[in-house]
């Protein structure tokens, strides 16, 4: 029985000792996953803040863009009633031709109203040349 409380009183510290060395070692692990699991918590909070402000903005260029669209679209709607380019050539040149025809006209006009002024100044004067 002596063996046994010699034992015993030989076990006893060392248990003490290694039970303090495993609180010790254990202690910080403990503290370590309660940081970790705060972490958790706090990364998830974060995540679910940029998910919805992800959304948010989501929905704002989702507004955006059929804003735009409907711009696009009255934009379109406009450019159907303009003259394409062989239109607008053949506008052009109408143009160029009556600015022509205006300038028969206007020479023809110039040369009535030099016989008009001849005629008047002959009937006012009376025929003096003759």
């Amino acid at each position: 029985m002596e063996d046994l409380v010699m034992w015993a009183s030989l076990v006893s510290p060392v248990m003490s000792l290694a039970t303090v060395v495993y609180v010790f070692l254990t202690a910080g692990g403990k503290k370590a996953q309660t940081d970790l699991d705060a972490f958790k918590i706090s990364i998830a909070e974060v995540f679910d803040a940029i998910r919805t402000s992800i959304a948010e903005g989501r929905a704002e260029v989702d507004r955006r863009l059929e804003d735009h669209a409907s711009r696009v679209q009255s934009i379109e709607s406009d450019m159907k009633h303009l003259p394409d380019v062989k239109s607008f050539t053949d506008l052009r040149l109408a143009v160029a031709e009556i600015k022509g025809e205006a300038g028969k006209q206007a020479e023809v006009v110039n040369g009535i109203a030099r016989t008009v002024h001849r005629m008047e100044n002959f009937l006012l004067t009376g025929n003096k040349a003759a």
